[in-house]
């Protein structure tokens, strides 16, 4: 009678097993759910990281930085940035990007070599292809990074517009065929439909050349209609100025380029479809698209 009031005010050794074991089943589940979610995040980073790596090799070569192009060397564990087009392992100037020790490159395909090598001041490529990088310890968890001849980069496939092709302004030379530094303001202006100013900047002229006023460079993050857009715009010369100016093709509002107080029309960036064109200003002698 004892025994039987004992059993059904407590546990039986089989129930606290049974207990016991589920327990460890949901905490194995647990650990392993948390496992993958950190792999997920360490795969999405690294690729980001790479992508970025990329883009700065790229922008760097774009702007001629220390007089040069930049490449990227693809290995398993990392890709290094470097300049020109020759790579050697351990100098200064390199720029390594290590990955997390749980992630690895596994394959690229680069045009057969090991290199993504820019070319100085259009950014524009021979070794458009594909890098696919994967969790170690889950080969079927895997990414893969794609770069164009244009030297454009995607963590997708890039896709083929059936629409008429948009210009690529990203990029544009303005051979102005007058000096920069004689002017005292560069202002620009983003406007609507019809031509309503929704932002602008006035960037002062001397503030960014040089010490040896030669080369003009400025960069800013101006918000439009809630969206920052970054745009770039530096100089050399070649006999007169040159002005270059680097924009997101994905940045597609009305922009208008020019100079103050004597208003000297540069650029005027259109809206078209999903992209942009570019127009130069009256006061331009000549443009070219990168």
């Amino acid at each position: 009678m004892l025994q039987e009031e004992n059993n059904k005010n407590g546990f039986t050794l089989i129930e606290m097993l049974l207990v016991i074991g589920l327990v460890l089943v949901i905490f194995g589940i647990t650990i392993s759910v948390g496992r993958d979610f950190s792999s997920n995040i360490d795969l999405e980073n690294t690729a980001k990281g790479i992508s970025s790596k990329i883009k700065l090799a790229k922008s760097q070569s774009i702007s001629a930085l220390n007089g040069t192009h930049y490449s990227v060397r693809v290995e398993p564990s990392k890709i290094v940035i470097f300049e020109g087009s020759a790579y050697t392992a351990g100098l200064l100037t390199n720029s390594e990007y290590i990955f997390s020790d749980k992630i690895e490159i596994f394959a690229h395909s680069l045009g057969g070599g090991d290199d993504i090598v820019f070319s100085r001041l259009t950014g524009l490529t021979n070794n458009s292809g594909t890098i696919s990088l994967r969790v170690i310890n889950d080969p079927s968890n895997w990414k893969q990074i794609f770069i164009n001849s244009d030297g454009q980069i995607s963590l997708g496939a890039f896709q083929t517009s059936v629409d008429s092709p948009i210009q690529n302004v990203r990029h544009v030379h303005f051979a102005l065929g007058w000096e920069i530094e004689d002017e005292t303001e560069l202002t620009l202006q983003w406007v609507d439909a019809v031509n309503v100013q929704i932002a602008r900047t006035d960037i002062d002229i001397a503030s960014y050349f040089d010490v040896a006023n030669d080369i003009f460079d400025w960069t800013g993050i101006i918000p439009v209609d809630g969206v920052n857009q970054e745009i770039r715009i530096h100089s050399w010369l070649d006999g007169h100025t040159v002005l270059c100016v680097t924009r997101e093709q994905t940045e597609t509002q009305k922009l208008k380029i020019f100079t103050g107080p004597g208003v000297k029309n540069i650029a005027t960036y259109i809206k078209n479809g999903g992209g942009a064109t570019v127009q130069k200003g009256f006061d331009v002698g000549t443009m070219s698209i990168q």
